[in-house]
């Protein structure tokens, strides 16, 4: 798919957990719209492949590390490409980890690896990114939580669906407090998605046994995920920050 329009042409995007599944997804669909995308993951070699995926569209990303578990990390990355691109006017925090384990057997090492990378993360970057934009005029924040934390799921395991519940108010918390600041922050919750994640080995159920639930007759693919995240970074959302969209095929809507 070649380009798709110039709506974000002059943005610096850092997406993180780029490397794979709805992030690469998201990271494309920033690039074809025009944006300069830093594809953030520890993966470093599908990272590359999603900067390649977008160079062949005919579209500007380079690669940058970053774990964002790990504070020290963070600063470096977004120093890293401040450096490199003079601003950052759009942060996604797409990394996630999830495992599986149920609360009677999550142990003390699993929950804090995974509420880490899953909410810890996400206030790393949000410290992190905020003074950049502050200072560049402002920016637009999209954090990706899941249908997990508004339904109680176990798919992801206690840690993952309290990390992603945790997600939906820290959004709440900055978007009302950097609103002065002309930096809008959003959530998405997508459902159950055919990406590795939602497609991995150690999953309760498999992809195809979570069709019946959805009233719309199929699982989410990354391009549904993208194209909402698209709107919310674009000025077409200009007035909106705060809020918490559900893409999910009208799963949860049917309480299913």
């Amino acid at each position: 798919m070649a380009m798709e329009s110039q709506r974000l042409a002059g943005d610096v995007a850092v997406v993180t957990g780029a490397a794979s599944g709805l992030s690469r997804g998201i990271a494309l669909k920033l690039a074809r719209n025009g944006a300069t995308v830093a594809c953030a993951d520890i993966n470093d070699k599908e990272t590359a492949r999603t900067v390649d995926l977008i160079e062949a569209d005919g579209g500007d990303a380079f690669a940058v590390r970053m774990d964002v578990g790990d504070s020290a990390a963070v600063k470096r990355a977004f120093k890293e490409v401040v450096d490199k691109t003079g601003k950052i006017t759009i942060l996604i925090n797409g990394a996630a980890l999830i495992k599986f384990s149920p609360i009677e057997t999550c142990s003390d090492e699993e929950w804090e690896q995974v509420v880490r990378v899953d909410l810890t993360g996400c206030f790393y970057t949000l410290r992190e990114v905020h003074p950049y934009m502050k200072d560049g005029g402002g920016g637009r924040i999209v954090q990706i939580s899941s249908s997990s934390a508004k339904s109680g799921s176990s798919f992801g395991g206690p840690h993952y669906t309290a990390s992603k519940g945790g997600v939906i108010s820290l959004s709440k918390y900055a978007a009302r407090r950097w609103a002065k600041d002309n930096i809008r922050v959003t959530t998405i919750c997508p459902g159950i998605s055919n990406t590795p994640l939602g497609n991995h080995p150690d999953a309760p159920r498999p992809l195809a046994d979570f069709v019946q639930d959805i009233p719309m007759g199929r699982v989410a693919e990354p391009e549904d995920i993208a194209g909402v995240v698209l709107f919310l970074v674009s000025d077409e959302s200009n007035y909106v920050t705060g809020i918490t969209v559900d893409v999910n095929g009208g799963r949860e809507v049917y309480g299913n």
